[in-house]
């Protein structure tokens, strides 16, 4: 099916027909399945936000029940006795001081494993200024790793502080665990003993949210207030991770902190918890893994729609390709009769009116080449008629001046000269009446011209030097007979004798162009030249058709463009007192070149 086809299709009235009908039924059935794949996909993205909005709301439900629970445990623990009792000044007895120590680590080792998600428990005592823990040795307050901890919390200058990885970025002991740390004892009207901290790994976070399942791209993010990762089910490493988040937070900002909208192809939940740690639930889920049922749905319409706009489109194609074939083929004879191209045929006939017109345009063809053919060979035979006149006009000229040198001659009795010039009149007569060719091969023009150009010097005292200059196999080609005769004459009569000089050059040159578009035949002499203004006035007397003067120049001109076409320039430049050059420039694709060899005469 090529493209003027469904250019056809465009522009048939019945096509267009047929659309319209097709369309009709069609289009409520689209409609009707848009409403449908519409409303189911509605449903589902509301069942998808309802579910996602659920979701994030237990998740920070268990976050703030855990963060609950850390400061009721702080609470409680910093109340008890024994740990007060542990927070008081080194006793003189070792054997006491060791073990007040060992009651308090051993009270905050069963509190760390009754309570159980707790990663470890830890005492400061501001009186000793040691730091006791459920997991680790005693050590002093500047070889414990909690240091910056303790210090920041005595800076911070409250009952409790909670530190997360956005509280102590540089802190690497933050990065996983996070810490909630109260005074010892509890109650602020008492005198600060000690610092009561309490550690929750965040692999707890992590088991938290683990085991909930959001499809193979969906997840769930636990964030620091500025976005920073507690804990995530993301499977991308952790830089996208992190650009991911931070995209969506950024998003989630620039719209006043909704609990959802949507970012990209997926649908976002975002909350905050309200306790003290202030952290960021994030669930991101793709509506392509939740929406599976009406992608179906919609996938199910489509291809029902597209199968019967296919069929219809085969239906509409198959009909209108049976109308197009004819009329193409008719199109195409009638676009050849526009060129010129009258034998051209149409050959698939329709059984309907298209095929009559058909018929009817091959008989008109048929009429219009036989007219042609009669009228080319009229156009034929008058050229030939044309060439045949312009020819005989040279030679009568050519004659006159050839019988008035022999007159001068015999006045002189000169018989010998007289002898000669009759032996090469007769030669130039010969070739000039017995070849009844309109062409002839170059180098037969140049045998000739040989034969006339010695004519010429017996009856002048200035000698003729003709040269020819023919690039192979140019010297083959078929020129109008006695066409550079004239050009040879006028050089002699008009440049070379009125300069009164005792010898003349004369050069024929035949060449191809530089492109190869045109071959290139020059005549070149060493004569008077002429004027600018003579130059254009021979130029502007060989544009006219019928003129007087220079008959023997624009004969040659008329019969060159007669044979070689109009696409046949002449080309006259000179400088006085240097000669002329007459340079005829013939298309390449006009000439004709035969190779067989002709003999001198």
């Amino acid at each position: 099916m090529n493209s003027p086809f469904f250019s056809f299709l465009r522009r048939s009235f019945y096509i267009k027909m047929i659309v319209v009908m097709f369309a009709i039924s069609v289009i409520p059935l689209i409609v009707l399945s848009f409403i449908s794949v519409s409303v189911s996909s509605t449903t589902v993205e509301q069942q998808v936000n309802r579910l996602n909005a659920q979701l994030v709301n237990q998740v920070v439900d268990r976050i703030e029940l855990t963060m609950t629970r850390l400061r009721e445990l702080s609470e409680q623990y910093s109340r008890i006795s024994s740990i007060q009792g542990a927070l008081v000044s080194p006793s003189a007895q070792y054997f006491e001081e060791v073990v007040r120590k060992k009651d308090l680590i051993s009270v905050l080792s069963s509190a760390s494993a009754i309570i159980g998600n707790v990663e470890g428990l830890q005492v400061y005592s501001a009186v000793t200024g040691e730091v006791l823990s459920s997991t680790e040795a005693p050590a002093t307050l500047e070889a414990s790793p909690y240091r910056p901890l303790i210090e920041a919390y005595l800076a911070s200058g409250r009952p409790n502080l909670f530190l997360d990885k956005h509280s102590l970025p540089e802190l690497a002991i933050l990065n996983s665990s996070t810490y909630y740390i109260s005074r010892v004892p509890f109650d602020l009207y008492k005198d600060l003993k000690g610092v009561l901290l309490i550690s929750m790994s965040n692999s707890q976070y992590q088991q938290q949210i683990e085991n909930i399942q959001l499809g193979s791209k969906g997840s769930i993010s636990l964030l620091t207030e500025d976005g920073l990762s507690i804990a995530t089910t993301s499977k991308l490493e952790k830089q996208e991770d992190t650009q991911r988040v931070q995209e969506i937070l950024k998003r989630w900002k620039e719209l006043n902190r909704p609990d959802q909208f949507a970012a990209g192809s997926s649908i976002v939940s975002v909350k905050q918890t309200s306790t003290y740690d202030k952290w960021i639930v994030l669930s991101e889920i793709p509506s392509k893994e939740l929406t599976a049922s009406a992608e179906i749905i919609r996938r199910t319409v489509t291809y029902f729609l597209v199968l019967l706009a296919l069929l219809g489109a085969l239906c509409v194609v198959g009909f209108g390709y049976q109308l197009y074939r004819p009329l193409q083929a008719v199109k195409r004879q009638v676009d050849a009769l526009k060129k010129g191209h009258f034998d051209a045929r149409v050959t698939h006939f329709a059984n309907n009116e298209i095929g009559d017109l058909g018929r009817m345009l091959n008989t008109m063809a048929v009429r219009i080449q036989d007219l042609l053919a009669d009228l080319h060979d009229s156009e034929d035979l008058k050229r030939k008629l044309e060439i045949r006149a312009l020819q005989s006009q040279i030679n009568p000229h050519f004659m006159y001046n050839t019988l008035n040198t022999i007159r001068m001659f015999a006045m002189m009795k000169d018989y010998e000269k007289i002898n000669s010039l009759m032996g090469r009149l007769v030669a130039l007569l010969r070739y000039s009446m017995e070849n009844f060719e309109q062409t002839v091969q170059l180098q037969q023009e140049l045998d000739y011209l040989a034969d006339y150009v010695g004519l010429l010097n017996m009856r002048y005292k200035c000698q003729i030097h003709l040269e020819a200059e023919i690039e192979e196999p140019l010297r083959g080609m078929q020129i109008p007979k006695l066409s550079l005769q004239p050009l040879i004459e006028n050089s002699v009569f008009h440049g070379i004798l009125p300069r009164k000089a005792t010898e003349g050059h004369i050069t024929v040159r035949v060449f191809s162009s530089p492109g190869g578009s045109h071959i290139i035949l020059e005549v070149k002499d060493d004569g008077t030249g002429l004027e600018e203004a003579e130059l254009k006035k021979l130029q502007l007397h060989l544009q006219q058709e019928e003129s007087t003067e220079n008959i023997g120049l624009q004969n040659v001109w008329m019969r060159m463009k007669l044979l070689f076409g109009s696409g046949t320039q002449i080309l006259l430049s000179s400088t006085p007192g240097e000669g002329l050059i007459i340079r005829m420039l013939l298309p390449s694709e006009t000439v004709l070149i035969r190779e067989e060899h002709h003999e001198s005469l």
